[in-house]
């Protein structure tokens, strides 16, 4: 049988079927890894007027999704993490304020991934992390190299370097940021995937890093407009 979720409380749910009928449920009968939400469609089946088995069919829309409760703390510690990488650049904290905007970002990554581990919003965050470690590491070291050796070949091999991190940065951060649109329903988390994505992509021709930059404003921005709960 078919049907809507109306509602989901702490250990029990509601389902609308198909034929206008309503069963209830206990949360230990949904068979699926992403928590259950109103306004999924759904297959299950019924005994004794209560639904058992349940399976996602559908999602909500994003504007419907936006109806998850999201914790306060998700929208200060996403907020604050973003605000903290915006500020890096101040001399002296910058990088004592870029190490804290990361751990608070990596928290609230973590939470918005509890809410549905199928966007590997975490998982993301993670990998281009490890990324701009080892590429930075390097890019770090072959300047060093190309100045003290004045060498044309490892300046270049600096310049593809640096442009491939902003490339990979630009695509994790469009996935990382459209997950999180997708979870929330913020459109400006959308805005900001895509000025990551482009602002990654022109680092060729290196007016990516004003894109990138801007990109922190939008994301900072939304993580600050979020709808939570009351």
């Amino acid at each position: 049988m078919k049907g809507k979720i109306l509602a989901v409380e702490e250990k029990r749910g509601i389902i609308l079927s198909d034929k206008g009928e309503r069963y209830e449920f206990d949360l230990n009968e949904w068979k699926e890894k992403v928590p259950p939400v109103k306004g999924m469609t759904v297959d299950f089946e019924t005994e004794e007027n209560k639904a058992k088995n349940i399976y996602l069919i559908e999602a909500p829309k994003p504007d419907l999704i936006s109806a998850i409760n999201m914790e306060s703390n998700i929208k200060y510690f996403g907020g604050l993490g973003a605000l903290f990488i915006l500020l890096s650049w101040i001399p002296y904290i910058g990088l004592a304020l870029y190490l804290v905007g990361l751990i608070l970002l990596t928290i609230a990554f973590k939470k918005l991934s509890d809410k549905d581990p199928t966007k590997e919003i975490l998982k993301n965050w993670l990998i281009i992390l490890i990324i701009d470690i080892i590429l930075s590491a390097i890019l770090g070291a072959v300047a060093v190299n190309a100045v003290i050796n004045q060498s044309d070949t490892l300046m270049f091999l600096g310049y593809l370097i640096f442009v491939g991190l902003g490339i990979l940065t630009g695509i994790y951060y469009k996935k990382i940021f459209m997950s999180v649109y997708e979870l929330t329903g913020e459109t400006l988390f959308k805005t900001a995937a895509n000025t990551f994505f482009w602002g990654g992509i022109l680092t060729v021709i290196f007016i990516g890093g004003i894109l990138i930059f801007i990109g922190w404003i939008i994301a900072t921005i939304a993580f600050f407009s979020m709808k939570t709960q009351k």
